[in-house]
């Protein structure tokens, strides 16, 4: 399975210059974090951001004997930066990028400009189906914020072995709420799974193509 989550970021240098910076930061495994470099275009860069993380670990044996090993942990988030779309798209993130982020943000002596995305699953579904010329059914949504009454909400996840859009509206019933997420399976010569969530993140059940990467890149709805 594969994750991708994108956010909205505008680079105040271009991907040359930034590229340069981040080599400044380049990590070679003596300082704490850093930047690894993969492939650098005039568009856009293919990079890692590196953290080793050292701790010792006590361990006691059945007969009370402690034992102290000394740990070292590398932490990575593979990541790309864009001039245009989104502007930068992180694979596979860990909970927290928080620390990457800054790291990047240093790099453009703070002026760069990154916010999350909110996006129509329902019309991010539908570009991706349009672009690729293929035919997919939506197996599964999970609907938030849906208004029972006043003052009161519900989360509900509708799934089945169809189409459930249909099925779906009689649920909604044109009260208030909001599509969270959206499962999409895509026919095809690789029957493809695809989870698609209202914050820009889309996960693969299995790698996929440049291809297919590059058309739900560009089909997101910002």
């Amino acid at each position: 399975m594969k994750r991708y989550r994108w956010l909205k970021a505008r680079w105040p240098i271009s991907m040359r210059v930034l590229a340069k910076r981040l080599r400044v930061k380049q990590f070679d495994g003596i300082q704490v974090e850093g930047f690894v470099l993969d492939r650098v275009r005039d568009d856009f860069i293919d990079a890692r951001f590196v953290q080793k993380i050292e701790y010792d670990e006590t361990v006691t044996d059945p007969f009370g004997v402690e034992a102290s090993f000394h740990r070292v942990e590398y932490r990575k988030c593979e990541f790309k930066a864009m001039q245009e779309g989104p502007g930068l798209e992180i694979v596979d993130a860990p909970r927290s990028v928080q620390t990457m982020v800054s790291r990047l943000a240093e790099a453009t002596d703070f002026a760069l400009a990154i916010s999350p995305l909110s996006v129509d699953v329902l019309a991010w579904a539908a570009a991706i189906q349009s672009r690729l010329n293929v035919v997919g059914d939506v197996d599964s949504l999970q609907v938030g914020s849906l208004e029972l009454s006043q003052g009161v909400q519900a989360k509900v996840i509708v799934k089945g072995y169809g189409d459930v859009l249909a099925a779906t509206q009689l649920v909604v019933h044109e009260k208030p709420h909001v599509i969270e997420k959206v499962q999409i399976r895509l026919f095809g010569s690789k029957g493809v799974t695809l989870l698609l969530t209202k914050s820009g993140v889309a996960r693969f059940d299995q790698e996929p193509s440049e291809e297919l990467l590059a058309v739900v890149r560009s089909s997101l709805p910002i």
